[in-house]
């Protein structure tokens, strides 16, 4: 008899829903990283044939939540959770954690127009007289903090999107080529580890002084124009920023 833990009549695959079990509970720790996953265990947990646990534990593999060793079973992957490929554009981080079953939500705030910090006015090149569309926007993945974005965007006065615009993977940036034709051509980051802050501490819900990951991103168009900036701060044990160099 399968186990409660599944619901055999939702129409969701068997082997789906085991996989967001065991990926919750290892993105939360729940799992021991030196005792294995084997198989016998997980079907005497989830009362099911051995296939769907087995469809799961490789889903899982290929995303990087486990591996194998051979001769012992299947092991948590310990560190990033999430390894942003280089090529992935802007606007699509969203759509790419969806795609991977990690069911994202993002909450958007505090949307207004206004002048920028001084050093962010100077990396965008701002008259001192131009206002700049900001928001913050937290990124869940499982209803757990991933991500603490603080977004300013240089756009049209009257270029003004709601936060239903906005929330659960809404671009900004896209609204902006669909409206206006502005379409972005590269972008260029900065990462650095940091301290945790009051503020990111409890967005993150990560103790205050605890260690997180930063990457800055300035966002230019076509054109040559600096279109905005970013600043994201993560948890280091789950994201993991893959760049590519030219030698």
């Amino acid at each position: 008899m399968a186990s409660p833990e599944l619901e055999v009549s939702s129409g969701v695959p068997l082997y789906r829903q085991i996989m967001g079990i065991l990926r919750a509970e290892i993105t939360e720790g729940r799992i021991a990283a030196d005792e294995p996953m084997t198989e016998e265990k997980l079907l005497a947990r989830f009362g099911v044939s051995r296939a769907p646990i087995r469809q799961a534990l490789n889903e899982l593999a290929g995303e990087g939540f486990v591996y194998r060793k051979q001769g012992r079973g299947t092991f948590p992957v310990l560190g990033a959770r999430v390894e942003r490929p280089a090529d992935l554009k802007s606007g699509n981080l969203y759509r790419y954690l969806a795609d991977r079953g990690l069911r994202p939500t993002s909450d958007v705030a505090g949307i207004e127009r206004i002048a920028a910090p001084a050093p962010i006015a100077r990396r965008l090149g701002l008259a001192d007289d131009e206002l700049v569309l900001h928001f913050t926007r937290i990124i869940a993945l499982d209803g757990r903090p991933f991500a603490d974005n603080d977004i300013y965007i240089r756009s049209p006065q009257d270029f003004a999107p709601s936060e239903e615009d906005l929330k659960d993977g809404g671009s900004a940036f896209a609204l902006l080529e669909r409206d206006y034709g502005i379409t972005l051509d590269r972008a260029e980051h900065e990462a650095w580890a940091t301290a945790a802050t009051p503020e990111h501490a409890a967005a993150l819900r990560v103790a205050e002084g605890s260690p997180l990951l930063v990457i800055d991103t300035v966002f230019y168009t076509k054109g040559g124009l600096a279109a905005g900036w970013r600043s994201a701060v993560h948890r280091p044990e789950e994201f993991k920023f893959h760049f590519v160099t030219d030698v």
